[in-house]
């Protein structure tokens, strides 16, 4: 898997589609081998971009995450594997070296597009399985967290660093499940800020606040 960014490959594209070729800069030579890789151009001298490839332009253009997943787990094998251990609940980047037999620059860049697809989503998040098990596990890291500080009041930062300890989500990626988690109990949570101060505070839809209560009924 060589090395690309979803923006800078889509930059990319965009160039060819222009018509432009700067076949003697060392990046564009490196985004072509990727993109011929991905099936998004043929491999011939006229560097035609393919049906596959305009699905990538308009799937980025109009913010179709499900469409770009679909493309990158059809077209690219560790992007698959990775995403369907992290479907499972592998989520940790050693577990997942371990599982696949893949090199850790190769699962990082994985972990790194995952990432990005769903980031360009202008809609409710895609991976529900992944979604599924941050909940699960965030519901857990705060019960513990309720009990030890005896109160149903918790620090948002602290919760959510809980579940970066069990649970790896890129950091763009937890504010867009924390968001959807937020969204998804509204009736049962509230979430609150402290008096003068911003401090360890976490932005939730344009607001920050401190302090999470969630209403388990147990």
């Amino acid at each position: 898997m060589r090395p690309f960014t979803l923006n800078s490959l889509y930059e990319f594209m965009n160039t060819i589609k222009s018509g432009a070729a700067p076949v003697n800069d060392p990046r564009f030579r490196e985004l072509l081998s990727v993109a011929i890789d991905l099936g998004f151009i043929s491999g011939d001298s006229n560097y035609t971009i393919t049906e596959r490839g305009l699905e990538f332009l308009n799937a980025v253009s109009n913010g179709d995450s499900e469409a770009l997943h679909e493309i990158f787990v059809s077209s690219l094998e560790p992007y698959r594997r990775v995403y369907e251990l992290m479907a499972k609940g592998v989520t940790k980047p050693s577990d997942i070296i371990k599982l696949t037999g893949y090199n850790a620059v190769i699962v990082d860049l994985a972990l790194r597009l995952i990432s990005e697809v769903e980031g360009v989503s202008k809609g409710p998040v895609v991976n529900e399985e992944f979604y599924s098990r941050f909940e699960s596990v965030l519901l857990e890291k705060y019960r513990l967290l309720s009990r030890r500080r005896w109160s149903r009041y918790v620090p948002i930062q602290q919760l959510l660093n809980e579940v970066k300890s069990e649970l790896y989500v890129p950091s763009r990626l937890m504010g867009r499940f924390f968001e959807e988690f937020v969204r998804r109990w509204r009736d049962k949570v509230v979430l609150t800020g402290a008096p003068g101060t911003t401090k360890g505070s976490v932005e939730v839809f344009g607001k920050r606040y401190v302090y999470i209560m969630i209403s388990l009924g147990d």
